[in-house]
């Protein structure tokens, strides 16, 4: 079963390998994996997290997760991506997170594409809740969460050790019912 959704702007498809050089424009950019658990990634990486991400089919047990590039309707172009992953089964729970080749921030795609990835693992997946764990020191994505209605359920001090060094994160969520 192939997954997909779109937005006003954007087709949120699978990873195929035509996406390499796209991904690799800002794969390999320091500023975007700042708050991500990726170093800024070689040709030879961004191939190999590219073939992992086309793997990433399945969403029905607990770890599944499913990964999606943001292709621009107008152009073709890959500017971004956005993955759900099923945290808890029984409890219909999924978490979601969101990259942005910065070439194109400030233009609300994140938001666009996320609200549409939002409403899309809703219906599709029937999930009672949707979370995303955000870095606090990546204020845009703070605003994205924001501007989604996302509400900050709990704040960590420290609580991981992150690229060498000890940083605090934030959990937003939001329920189907506070969603419809």
């Amino acid at each position: 079963m192939s997954f997909s959704f779109e937005s006003e702007r954007i087709i949120a498809r699978p990873f195929e390998l035509g996406d390499e050089s796209d991904l690799f424009e800002y794969q390999s950019d320091e500023r975007v994996v700042r708050y991500i658990p990726w170093p800024n990634r070689t040709r030879v990486q961004v191939h190999e997290a590219l073939l992992k991400s086309m793997g990433a089919t399945k969403f029905s047990e607990n770890e599944d997760h499913l990964d999606f590039v943001w292709q621009l309707k107008e152009s073709g172009k890959v500017i971004g991506q956005s993955n759900i992953g099923l945290v808890a089964k029984e409890h219909r729970h999924g978490e979601i997170g969101w990259v942005l080749n910065p070439a194109y921030s400030g233009q609300g795609y994140a938001t666009e594409v996320t609200r549409a990835l939002i409403s899309y693992a809703f219906t599709t997946f029937e999930l009672h809740r949707i979370s995303a764990y955000i870095d606090q020191r990546n204020g845009a994505s703070i605003k994205v969460a924001k501007r989604l209605g996302m509400r900050l359920e709990a704040s960590y001090k420290e609580n991981e050790l992150f690229k060498g060094e000890w940083v605090s994160g934030n959990l937003y969520a939001i329920l189907n019912s506070e969603w419809k």
